[in-house]
C-alpha cells in the first residue's frame, strides 16, 4: 500500500508549513501622520523615525507596517484595535484623547520652534502672543501645545489651523496666507532645503522664535509587554552608531 508513504509527506509537509508559521516575523501596524519629512515622508516612502523603529523592532524579530493617516483618523483606528501602536503621543494627548495603553521611551524628540517672515517684523515675545496672528500648527497639535497660547480663542477668530502635510508650510508661510508657522526645526530646514536647493541664501528672511519646549516623540502601545521589549530596543539603538547613521542619511543633526 502507499498509504504510509502519503502519510508521511503529508505530516512532512504539514512540520515544514508549522515551523515557517512559527518562524514569521510579527507584524506591528503603527500609525503615522501623512507626511512630516524628514521624520516621516510622504507615500509610503521612509524616513527618520520610521526607519529608527523599524530598527528597533527588527532587533526583536518584528515587522514595522507603517500605517499613514491624518491625525483623527490614525486614533480612531486604533480605538478599533486596527493599529498596536501610534508615533508621537505624549501623556497628555493620551489623557485628552482617552487612549488606552503606555507610552514608550522617545523615539527622538522634536525641537519645535515658530516661524514668521523677517520683514514682518512681528511683535512676539511670549506664547501667549501668538493668538494675534494666523498660525498654522502641526496635525494634532492643538492637544499638544502648551498652556499659554488660547488655541480655542484663535480658533474662533479664524487665526488657527493644522497643516496634514507638514511639508505645505513654509509655501504658505511665504505666500502670505500664515503669519507664523508652528514647526519642529528639521522639518522646517528639510522645507526651506526643498524649495530653495541651489542654495538657502536665497530664502527670504525669516525669524525663528523660540517659544516651545522640546517635545519626546513616544509611542503609544496597546499592548504593554510589547512596549517594554521596544524600550529596551530603542535604548539600545541610541547607544549605537546606527542611530546617528540614520539622521545623517537625511542629512540632519540627531535629536534623541
Amino acid at each position: 500500500m502507499r498509504w504510509p508513504s502519503i502519510k508521511s509527506a503529508v505530516l512532512l509537509l504539514g512540520l515544514l508549513l508549522g515551523s515557517g508559521s512559527a518562524g514569521a516575523a510579527r507584524t506591528v501596524y503603527v500609525g503615522f501622520p501623512e507626511a512630516i519629512p524628514p521624520w516621516v515622508q510622504p507615500g509610503g516612502r521612509d524616513g527618520i523615525a520610521i526607519e529608527l523603529l523599524r530598527s528597533a523592532l527588527q532587533a526583536e524579530g518584528l515587522h514595522l507596517r507603517p500605517v499613514q493617516q491624518p491625525y483623527a483618523r490614525r486614533l480612531q483606528a486604533y480605538r478599533r484595535g486596527q493599529l498596536d501602536a501610534l508615533y508621537d503621543i505624549g501623556p497628555q494627548q493620551q489623557q485628552h484623547e482617552q487612549l488606552n495603553g503606555s507610552i514608550s521611551l522617545p523615539l527622538h524628540s522634536f525641537d519645535n520652534i515658530a516661524v514668521a517672515l523677517g520683514r514682518r517684523q512681528l511683535a512676539i515675545e511670549q506664547l501667549g502672543d501668538l493668538v494675534r496672528w494666523r498660525v498654522m500648527a502641526w496635525d494634532g497639535a492643538g492637544t499638544a501645545l502648551p498652556a499659554g497660547y488660547d488655541r480655542l480663542l484663535a480658533l474662533a477668530d479664524g487665526n488657527y489651523l493644522e497643516a496634514g502635510n507638514q511639508g505645505h508650510q513654509l509655501v504658505n508661510l511665504l505666500a502670505g496666507r500664515v503669519d507664523v508657522i508652528l514647526s519642529d526645526r528639521l522639518i522646517f530646514e528639510w522645507q526651506r532645503r526643498q524649495l530653495f536647493p541651489a542654495s538657502l541664501e536665497h530664502t527670504p528672511p525669516l525669524r525663528i522664535y523660540p517659544l516651545l519646549p522640546p517635545k519626546e516623540a513616544g509611542l503609544l502601545f496597546r499592548d504593554s509587554g510589547l512596549r517594554a521589549r521596544v524600550d529596551a530596543r530603542i535604548r539600545a539603538l541610541k547607544a549605537s552608531p546606527q542611530y546617528q547613521a540614520i539622521f545623517a542619511r537625511y542629512g540632519s543633526e540627531a535629536q534623541p
